[in-house]
């Protein structure tokens, strides 16, 4: 008496994937596992975009990284942290005229060209990101366009430890924000 087996788990029961699929699982991987810890920021920054919902706009914000910001081919696939936007809109950004980043804190020191749609009480937003560490963050206090530059206490993991840093804009009701510009990798 033979059995027919009609289910055995010992046999692998998936084909190998395809290259293209292989490819693409890889980049939103990737582009999920470094844009997730900026979710709060992105579902604030990149809601105009998104409609009004912010889990479309994380997804417009998630779009924009695989197109603008993926480098190299499968498997050797990696993110252009300069390239990725952690904001988007139209408010006009600032010009960054120097970057200090001490033991404990980061300045950042702009100016801005005066511009019909910008207003002095823009607020603007320093934001610091290791994805290595695992540690994302924002200023909490409030620094504006007319001030010319601003001020951020780096937490104790981002120091002696490299990380991102990208700098936006928006206004005083945060329904207007300005696209991010990177300011570099740098090390507390």
């Amino acid at each position: 008496m033979d059995i027919d087996f009609f289910y055995d788990r010992s046999k692998p029961k998936k084909k190998e994937q395809s290259y293209g699929r292989l490819a693409v699982q890889q980049r939103m991987r990737l582009a999920m596992a470094f844009l997730h810890p900026l979710r709060p920021i992105i579902a604030e920054s990149w809601l105009n975009q998104g409609k009004g919902n912010r889990s479309k706009a994380f997804g417009q914000a998630l779009k924009a990284l695989m197109q603008e910001a993926m480098e190299g081919h499968y498997p050797d696939q990696r993110i252009a942290a300069e390239r990725v936007l952690v904001s988007s809109g139209l408010l006009p950004a600032i010009h960054v005229e120097d970057v200090v980043c001490g033991d404990r804190v980061l300045e950042v020191y702009f100016s801005d060209e005066s511009t019909p749609m910008a207003s002095s009480t823009d607020e603007v937003v320093l934001v610091v990101y290791s994805p290595e560490v695992g540690v994302a963050g924002r200023n909490t206090e409030v620094f504006f366009r007319k001030d010319g530059h601003i001020r951020l206490k780096l937490p104790a993991q981002l120091r002696s430890q490299r990380f991102h840093t990208y700098l936006f804009l928006h206004n005083m009701k945060k329904k207007q924000f300005s696209r991010s510009v990177y300011l570099g990798q740098l090390e507390g």
